[in-house]
């Protein structure tokens, strides 16, 4: 039980939702027009550390259908924050890139909401911050592997 009587997993099934709902940069924090949607900015960090992917290694790593991951695509692709390039060898497979402008974008948007982030947090500590990381990087891993599992 929780300090205030309830069960920590009601507490924690409510608060992950509420949290879900209010860290949507784009609908709660910045409200900009030309900020990234959430799946934008999770593909072009990807992208940052494994450029270029296949639009099936994107969709596979996001766990989502092809024809899905392509609309996404095509969404940074017509922001011109990815390139696409048809492989020589197999002309029915694109390669995806991140442009300089999709570098900047990403950078400046992350910086954006780390700041954002440490004015939320700045009454915690350094031990309580990283705990928190922590705790918040397992539950996402786990309900990653769960997720495969099915």
């Amino acid at each position: 039980m929780t300090r205030s009587g309830t069960d920590p997993l009601e507490v924690i099934e409510y608060e992950v939702v509420v949290l879900l709902r209010r860290a949507d940069f784009k609908k709660t924090m910045d409200g900009r027009e030309n900020s990234l949607f959430r799946s934008g900015y999770l593909i072009l960090n990807v992208l940052l550390k494994k450029s270029p992917m296949s639009v099936r290694g994107l969709a596979d790593l996001f766990q989502l259908d092809l024809s899905t991951m392509s609309r996404q695509i095509k969404a940074l692709e017509n922001k011109a924050l990815i390139a696409r390039k048809i492989e020589d060898h197999d002309g029915r497979v694109h390669q995806i890139s991140i442009t300089e402008a999709g570098r900047h974008a990403v950078s400046a948007l992350k910086e954006e909401r780390i700041r954002i982030y440490q004015g939320l947090l700045d009454d915690w500590s350094e031990e309580e911050r990283t705990v928190f990381a922590d705790h918040l990087a397992g539950l996402n891993r786990k309900i990653e592997r769960r997720k495969r599992l099915k």
